[in-house]
Protein backbone atom coordinates (compact mmCIF):
# COMPACT_ATOMS: atom_id res chain seq x y z
CA UNK A 1 0.00 0.00 0.00
CA UNK A 2 1.20 3.42 -0.77
CA UNK A 3 2.31 5.62 2.05
CA UNK A 4 0.05 8.54 2.49
CA UNK A 5 -0.02 11.60 0.77
CA UNK A 6 -0.55 15.03 2.11
CA UNK A 7 -2.14 17.78 1.11
CA UNK A 8 -2.08 21.14 2.24
CA UNK A 9 -3.88 24.80 1.21
CA UNK A 10 -1.92 26.45 -1.50
CA UNK A 11 -1.40 29.31 0.56
CA UNK A 12 0.73 26.97 2.42
CA UNK A 13 2.40 24.97 0.25
CA UNK A 14 5.83 27.19 -0.37
CA UNK A 15 6.60 26.54 3.82
CA UNK A 16 5.22 22.94 3.82
CA UNK A 17 7.70 21.94 0.84
CA UNK A 18 10.39 22.49 3.12
CA UNK A 19 10.06 19.86 5.98
CA UNK A 20 10.38 16.63 5.13
CA UNK A 21 8.30 13.89 5.58
CA UNK A 22 10.47 12.56 9.33
CA UNK A 23 8.96 16.59 10.49
CA UNK A 24 13.13 17.70 9.68
CA UNK A 25 13.81 20.63 7.72
CA UNK A 26 14.63 20.10 4.07
CA UNK A 27 18.58 21.21 3.21
CA UNK A 28 19.25 23.26 0.91
CA UNK A 29 15.78 24.61 1.49
CA UNK A 30 13.79 25.59 -1.58
CA UNK A 31 13.40 29.38 -1.26
CA UNK A 32 10.77 29.90 -4.38
CA UNK A 33 8.96 26.89 -5.94
CA UNK A 34 8.76 29.29 -9.25
CA UNK A 35 12.41 28.29 -9.62
CA UNK A 36 11.56 24.76 -10.34
CA UNK A 37 10.37 23.51 -13.44
CA UNK A 38 6.60 23.68 -14.46
CA UNK A 39 5.17 20.57 -16.25
CA UNK A 40 1.65 19.92 -16.88
CA UNK A 41 -0.22 16.21 -17.09
CA UNK A 42 -3.52 15.88 -18.57
CA UNK A 43 -5.78 12.80 -17.05
CA UNK A 44 -9.30 12.24 -18.28
CA UNK A 45 -12.82 12.26 -15.96
CA UNK A 46 -15.40 10.15 -17.98
CA UNK A 47 -18.71 9.39 -16.84
CA UNK A 48 -21.53 6.81 -18.57
CA UNK A 49 -24.79 8.53 -19.50
CA UNK A 50 -27.72 6.69 -19.34
CA UNK A 51 -28.91 5.49 -23.16
CA UNK A 52 -32.07 6.43 -24.47
CA UNK A 53 -34.20 3.52 -25.39
CA UNK A 54 -32.19 1.41 -27.95
CA UNK A 55 -29.12 3.01 -27.97
CA UNK A 56 -25.66 2.34 -26.48
CA UNK A 57 -24.65 3.25 -23.52
CA UNK A 58 -22.22 7.15 -23.92
CA UNK A 59 -19.20 7.64 -21.95
CA UNK A 60 -17.75 11.21 -22.10
CA UNK A 61 -14.75 12.35 -20.78
CA UNK A 62 -13.67 15.76 -19.98
CA UNK A 63 -10.04 16.44 -19.50
CA UNK A 64 -8.16 17.47 -15.77
CA UNK A 65 -5.39 19.34 -16.34
CA UNK A 66 -2.46 19.01 -13.74
CA UNK A 67 0.50 21.05 -12.62
CA UNK A 68 3.01 20.06 -10.89
CA UNK A 69 6.64 21.58 -10.11
CA UNK A 70 9.85 19.44 -10.40
CA UNK A 71 12.59 20.74 -8.35
CA UNK A 72 16.31 19.97 -9.12
CA UNK A 73 16.77 17.88 -5.99
CA UNK A 74 14.17 15.34 -7.71
CA UNK A 75 10.84 17.07 -5.35
CA UNK A 76 8.03 16.95 -7.90
CA UNK A 77 5.01 18.76 -5.86
CA UNK A 78 1.57 19.19 -7.51
CA UNK A 79 0.98 23.50 -7.88
CA UNK A 80 -2.54 23.43 -9.86
CA UNK A 81 -4.70 25.13 -7.18
CA UNK A 82 -1.32 27.05 -6.43
CA UNK A 83 -0.57 28.20 -9.85
CA UNK A 84 -3.51 30.53 -10.07
CA UNK A 85 -3.23 32.22 -6.25
CA UNK A 86 -3.23 35.73 -6.42
CA UNK A 87 -0.50 35.52 -3.66
CA UNK A 88 2.05 34.54 -6.70
CA UNK A 89 1.21 37.85 -8.93
CA UNK A 90 4.38 40.05 -9.12
CA UNK A 91 3.51 43.61 -10.93
CA UNK A 92 0.05 41.53 -11.83
CA UNK A 93 2.55 39.17 -13.29
CA UNK A 94 2.13 35.32 -12.52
Amino acid sequence: MAPHTPIYPASSLPSEINTLANGKPRKPPITDLRDCALKEMVQYKCNVEKPKAGAPPLVVCDPVVRLFRVCRDGLHVETTAWEGTESRRVDGKV
